[in-house]
């Protein structure tokens, strides 16, 4: 007996076999094409059709890849997955969406195999195609996901939602890369397109205003598409922000973009380590990159009309001004407006009357000839009054925007790279530093944490590489800034306690940093607030330093100095003094509970 053509095996025992889930009869033409829609080869031609698509008004939901059982799998899904790649989109007979089915099914024999084709982002920054595997789905079930049944209201997004169906169909829509690499052009698409948006959403007719997609009705299609199925006003909030921003994280993995990134335990960790912070602070990032500072101060209850952010490149901007709109709920062209970003030149920003500088500056890589020729108007040259103008120094610009902006009494975190508490070429920042401020705890922090490369509007080599060591700087602003006083400091002005503490790298480093990262942090939180106890550092002023530093028990180190010279301030342990029982950890955290000759000439 000849075996049944391929036709029959379908029409007689696979479209019954979906019709038990309530899927379109064999006698459903306008809902259902078997063997009618076609295959290409790459050179053009016609090289046969596929199986079943299921159809619902003209829009195709569903493709099926049938094989007997003595077929395999492997290859039905495989082949599946070609006929999704390569549909005929462009025909209006076979989708008047414009865009494949997001589901297919595969069967062998009669087992029944369901999948989600939609897209990821890799590891290393690369927008894929992936099958995910998912329970059956009824037609009603199916229907229900594209969003066509009678009566659907477009679904609140939970954070996985928001980065699986939202977010990367829109870098489908917007990427065009032959490679699949996510441009910043990408990136900034995105985010002016939620921006726009949550700005515009009433008046909203699902073109973009920021891209030339007005020939492209195929994409205006698939963006229409999406806004249906979601609702993205209902969505907001801090969950869907950090979840966008994770996005972002994840498109910008091993790329110089990186740059306007940091983690989110380190930021974490530097707001805790300035707390309490109080809720009328105002709250200054002169260099903000994509906000990650700001929404951990709301977190802190800083309000958003007590804090600004400011980033010079656009991308980082509006990828700031997405993620706080997304953060605090702002819907509307009037309170868009309201976010406190702006795309400027922070570094020209001169004010002195924030209570806490805050953030991870990029130094002068991130600027232009012209900016920094603007920047040293507004800069002291010979801080130390040599008569010589200072050595160039990428930081020298950061340092001294922080201190001056910085209210005295206020408060400064920062990151910086390592080399800055003992090049010779900072000495007179170093100086620049005791003589304004009291130095309150420098943290040092494995290799890897900061995974950097140049800006992408670059003078020379950025700061920030993979393989730097980084350390973070918490300073409270005891002096205003009086140009042209020079950097002469009195060794009682010194006499006082700093915490020191180094988390050296792990093992192992694989898989997310925070990971961990988070846990050696917390210890070194912990110890913070022991060494704040013991050194009565709860209140600050300078009675309780000097007490602090009369009192305590010292535990010190050997000074790190890079030439003999008496005028020299050494801020950071050639080797932290260990604890003499380490924490039960593969890194190690090393811990300076008091160091009070740390600023000391010698």
């Amino acid at each position: 007996m000849s075996e049944r053509s391929e036709s029959s095996y379908i029409i007689h025992d696979i479209i019954p076999l979906f019709a038990r889930y309530g899927y379109p009869s064999a006698g459903d033409h306008e809902n259902i094409k078997i063997n009618d829609v076609p295959i290409y080869r790459p050179s053009g031609g016609k090289a046969g059709a596929m199986d079943i698509v299921y159809y619902y008004n003209g829009v195709p939901v569903l493709l099926v890849e049938a094989k007997r059982e003595a077929r395999s799998p492997e290859k039905a899904l495989e082949e599946a997955e070609n006929y999704l790649r390569n549909f005929p989109v462009k025909n209006k007979k076979y989708t008047a969406s414009g865009y494949p089915p997001k589901y297919f099914a595969i069967t062998i024999g009669r087992e029944i195999k369901f999948y989600q084709h939609r897209f990821d982002i890799t590891s290393d920054g690369l927008l894929k195609q992936i099958s995910e595997p998912v329970n059956i789905l009824t037609f009603d079930e199916l229907l229900e996901q594209y969003g066509l049944v009678k009566g659907y209201k477009p679904k609140i997004l939970d954070p996985e939602t928001f980065r699986k169906d939202f977010l990367n169909e829109l870098v489908a829509v917007y990427n065009t890369s032959a490679d699949g690499r996510i441009s910043p052009e990408v990136i900034k698409h995105i985010a002016w397109h939620i921006l726009n948006y949550l700005e515009n959403q009433k008046t909203y007719v699902n073109r973009y205003p920021y891209t030339e997609l007005d020939s492209e009705i195929v994409r205006q299609e698939h963006i229409k598409d999406i806004h249906r199925r979601f609702d993205i006003i209902g969505s907001l909030g801090p969950a869907l922000a950090e979840q966008f921003r994770s996005f972002i994280l994840r498109a910008f993995q091993g790329t110089a973009l990186n740059q306007y990134l940091t983690e989110l335990c380190v930021i974490a960790f530097m707001l805790d380590l300035s707390s309490p912070i109080n809720p009328d602070w105002k709250i200054l990032d002169f260099e903000c990159g994509s906000g990650g500072f700001l929404a951990a101060a709301a977190k802190k209850g800083t309000p958003i009309e007590n804090m600004l952010g400011i980033d010079i490149d656009e991308l980082p901007h509006i990828v700031a001004k997405t993620y706080l709109a997304l953060y605090f709920k702002k819907a509307g062209k009037k309170e868009i407006e309201q976010i406190p970003v702006k795309c400027a030149n922070g570094l020209l920003h001169w004010r002195d009357d924030w209570d806490f500088i805050v953030g991870n500056p990029a130094g002068s890589a991130a600027y232009e000839r012209d900016d920094i020729d603007d920047v040293l108007e507004n800069l002291e040259r010979d801080i130390d009054l040599n008569g010589k103008d200072d050595k160039f120094s990428e930081y020298n610009f950061s340092i001294q925007q922080s201190v001056r902006s910085c209210k005295t009494g206020g408060k400064i975190c920062l990151v910086l790279p390592e080399g800055f508490f003992s090049n010779s070429q900072d000495e007179f920042l170093r100086k620049y530093v005791a003589k304004h401020c009291r130095v309150l705890a420098i943290v040092s922090l494995p290799r890897g944490v900061f995974r950097k490369g140049t800006s992408t509007r670059t003078i020379n080599s950025g700061s920030q590489k993979r393989t730097q060591k980084m350390s973070i700087l918490y300073t409270e602003k005891i002096n205003p800034v009086i140009d042209g006083k020079g950097l002469e400091i009195d060794d009682n002005e010194l006499d006082y306690p700093v915490f020191l503490a180094n988390i050296s790298e792990p093992e192992s480093a694989s898989g997310n940093i925070c990971d961990w990262l988070e846990p050696r942090l917390n210890m070194v939180l912990e110890e913070w607030k022991i060494w704040q106890s013991i050194n009565g550092l709860s209140s600050l002023d300078n009675t309780l330093l000097k007490e602090a530093s009369e009192s305590s028990i010292i535990t010190q180190g050997k000074k790190k100095t890079t030439k003999k010279d008496d005028k020299q301030i050494p801020l950071l342990l050639e080797e932290p003094v260990k604890s003499k029982k380490p924490k039960p950890v593969k890194s190690e955290v090393s811990i300076n509970k008091a160091l009070d000759e740390l600023f000391k000439k010698k």
